[in-house]
């Protein structure tokens, strides 16, 4: 990971809060990087006017950049899209997360890369030129919020708003090497997003640190709520993160789909973490081929419907990836569909009561195989791989259909230098105390994060 200039967002508010930095030093600091950094890893697709932050608001002084998916009310969302192609390019109305982190002090810096439609779970995107991985040029980069992971892993911004519809922002944090978090359904207000399945799809975070995506989170749930209420000083958050828990782990970090060396650092992750953990049981996972089958059930149906009418009248325009998601929900019987977004309310209580009954946090790989190289996974490049493009999103789609919050990051290399991450998975509602987890044991678990 490139050396990040911008501190997090913790340490920018306390230097704001005790006179070390004002808040436009805070923000020079943070665009000159942004600027600096644009043009070297092509994920920014458009640049922001600098606006006044609101004064003396808990992020004022912190500078973010968003995939290109967030109506800012200037400007329509891109949504991986050429230049124009987009009916009511400059009346969409700011989304509700954009507005709301504007309210809490937050700058914007501009709109990031994406695949086309939110569809993929890499940077592929005929329309644009794909943005590099900071970590390894040759390595991957995840989708469908590309732009936004490598926009974090680079330092050009400590964090940035993405969406989830099957692993888009975990796929893409754990190719960079940096934290994807995927909140429950609803959590983040998604107003003035563009949708791709409207049931699947979630608001979340990519940031430097797990603090820093509770940093935002928190700037984006009601006032009322325990964790906003932590914004209200520098260490609040901080603090909150690193309360002593006596943590209850179920790992099913042990599949066999795992590549050696991803299975010799999870190992050795699972090692060090078990002595901190009150009760620390190693489980079977079920129930995942179901599960997934159900997801990509949900997620064809509701994209067609959602990209009908670019279907109907552009479809030679769209990408091969956006058409392998959107046309096959046209063919889905239309029973399938009712039955997986009847049967989802008895399979979420059932598996929250086989792996999380008795655990805070499952914990389970992220990336099987690892980070693959790019032309492993870029469907009209000569080495492609579907093998390698099946493992970045197998063990991600279930998650969103169930609508449990998710967490993944790094926890240390591979044997070529990239990084290997774990996800960890909470009960419904339980995003404070999965935040926690990771602030625990991500803290130390691996160089990646700082």
């Amino acid at each position: 990971m490139s050396e990040a200039a911008i501190p997090s967002i913790a340490e920018l508010r306390r230097a704001i809060a005790t006179g070390r930095r004002t808040v436009d030093e805070a923000l020079d600091l943070q665009r000159e990087a942004f600027g600096r950094g644009a043009a070297l890893h092509r994920c920014v697709v458009e640049h922001a006017h600098a606006s006044q932050p609101v004064a003396r608001a808990p992020l004022s002084g912190i500078a973010m950049a968003h995939k290109d998916v967030f109506h800012t009310g200037l400007r329509a969302a891109g949504q991986g899209r050429p230049s124009g192609s987009q009916a009511g390019a400059t009346t969409a109305a700011a989304s509700a997360a954009l507005q709301r982190l504007a309210a809490q002090g937050a700058s914007y810096l501009g709109a990031l890369a994406m695949a086309e439609f939110a569809c993929g779970a890499t940077a592929e995107n005929p329309h644009f030129v794909a943005p590099l991985n900071p970590l390894d040029p040759a390595a991957a980069v995840g989708g469908s919020s590309s732009g936004s992971a490598v926009a974090v892993a680079a330092g050009l911004c400590r964090a940035s708003l993405g969406t989830d519809t099957a692993g888009s922002v975990r796929i893409p944090a754990s190719t960079c090497g940096v934290v994807g978090f995927k909140p429950g359904p609803g959590a983040i207000d998604a107003r003035g997003v563009s949708p791709l399945a409207p049931s699947l799809d979630t608001v979340g975070v990519i940031a430097r640190s797990v603090s820093d995506a509770a940093h935002v989170f928190a700037a984006l749930q009601p006032d009322e709520a325990p964790l906003a209420q932590c914004l209200a000083s520098p260490e609040g958050i901080e603090q909150a993160l690193s309360r002593h828990r006596p943590w209850r782990v179920a790992s099913a970090l042990d599949q066999p789909d795992l590549r050696d060396d991803v299975a010799h650092r999870l190992g050795r992750f699972e090692s060090r973490a078990t002595s901190r953990a009150v009760a620390w049981r190693r489980i079977a996972l079920r129930g995942l081929e179901p599960l997934s089958c159900l997801a990509q059930v949900v997620l064809h149906v509701e994209a067609a419907l959602t990209h009908a009418h670019s279907a109907r009248h552009a479809l030679d325009s769209l990408a091969p990836i956006t058409q392998a998601i959107v046309l096959p929900g046209w063919a889905v019987p239309a029973a399938w569909y009712r039955h997986a977004r009847e049967a989802r309310a008895a399979w979420r209580d059932a598996f929250v009561a086989a792996h999380l009954a008795q655990a805070d946090v499952l914990l389970l790989p992220s990336l099987p195989r690892g980070v693959p190289d790019a032309r492993a996974v870029t469907t009209t490049a000569d080495g492609f791989d579907p093998r390698e493009l099946v493992a970045l999103h197998r063990y991600h789609a279930f998650a969103n259909y169930l609508g449990l919050p998710a967490l993944s990051f790094p926890v240390g290399t591979d044997a070529r230098g990239r990084p290997v991450c774990i996800q960890a998975l909470a009960a419904p509602g339980n995003e404070a105390g999965l935040l926690a987890f990771g602030h625990q044991f991500a803290a130390t678990a691996s160089p990646l994060l700082h």
